[in-house]
């Protein structure tokens, strides 16, 4: 019996692809596959791994256009689960109509706040009396479109939304890579129970709260990582949700936690916070 997925739904999201990508052809995995459990939310994705309904989850984690996801951050410090994984996805979004819409026939679109935002210039060039409707993610977006479609038989509803939806909400695609920004990406990883190997390719992912407060504190917690060689690749403050001024940096560095200059590292932390090891895992760039 395959390993339940547990991903960010619903079906037809950028979730759904990356799920699809970390798993490969192989993997016997598709968009009918009960290997896949969509939920709700992404805390509700780490319950389903923290209950072992599912073995292990995919998640968003930082976009490179708006930053991090704060949802996930928050839950990889409140759960005691790791980061196995991380895989990129191209944030590429299509236009989709039911069979024979017109881009000139088009009055409603359906569009997540995101994905508007990141295709604002495409529709005001493009659609610019579209009324658009608001939805709560890209696969709901072509949910309703095709669902309009089949009611009311008309051809005036749209969505943006990636591809993978046009093939599940059977949908024709109108228009591809209609995003303002072809840089932008975001970055996805497998939650789970396990830990890893080294690869000699790794991340790996701590918070840091300190437990003192001197000048130069940061400088000198940097300075750990230095004088072992290091590289860090994000390090990222987020409030400790105490008292105001109270902050938990999140830092992720290349190398595997399994490694002594990373094991020198976190011990040298430890004299001045508290530190939480999220994962190490083969790094994608």
């Amino acid at each position: 019996m395959k390993e339940k997925i547990a991903v960010l739904g619903p079906e037809g999201t950028f979730s759904h692809q990356a799920a699809k990508n970390i798993y490969g052809p192989d993997s016997g995995l598709s968009q009918n596959d009960n290997n896949i459990v969509f939920y709700k939310t992404i805390h509700d994705v780490f319950d389903a791994v923290e209950r072992d309904e599912c073995g292990k989850g995919v998640v968003p984690i930082e976009n490179s256009l708006g930053g991090s996801v704060g949802f996930t951050l928050d839950a990889l410090l409140e759960y005691g689960l790791k980061i196995e994984a991380e895989e990129i996805i191209p944030v590429v979004h299509f236009l989709l109509g039911a069979r024979d819409t017109k881009k000139s026939d088009i009055r409603y679109l359906y569009a997540h706040t995101q994905a508007y935002s990141q295709c604002e210039k495409y529709i005001r060039k493009n659609l610019p009396n579209a009324k658009i409707l608001e939805t709560t993610s890209n696969g709901e977006s072509a949910r309703l479109a095709s669902a309009k479609g089949r009611t009311l038989g008309k051809q005036e509803y749209a969505a943006i939304a990636p591809e993978i939806a046009a093939e599940i909400y059977n949908l024709d695609i109108l228009d591809k890579s209609i995003q303002d920004s072809q840089y932008n990406v975001t970055k996805f990883v497998v939650i789970s129970k396990s830990g890893t190997k080294p690869s000699g390719h790794d991340r790996t992912s701590i918070t840091v709260y300190p437990q003192v407060d001197r000048p130069g504190l940061l400088h000198e917690i940097l300075g750990y990582f230095k004088n072992e060689n290091l590289n860090l690749s994000k390090v990222e403050s987020r409030p400790s949700k105490g008292k105001l001024g109270d902050y938990i940096f999140y830092i992720d560095f290349n190398g595997h936690v399994g490694e002594k200059s990373s094991q020198n590292v976190i011990r040298a932390l430890e004299k001045v916070a508290f530190v939480k090891i999220l994962g190490s895992y083969r790094r994608r760039y």
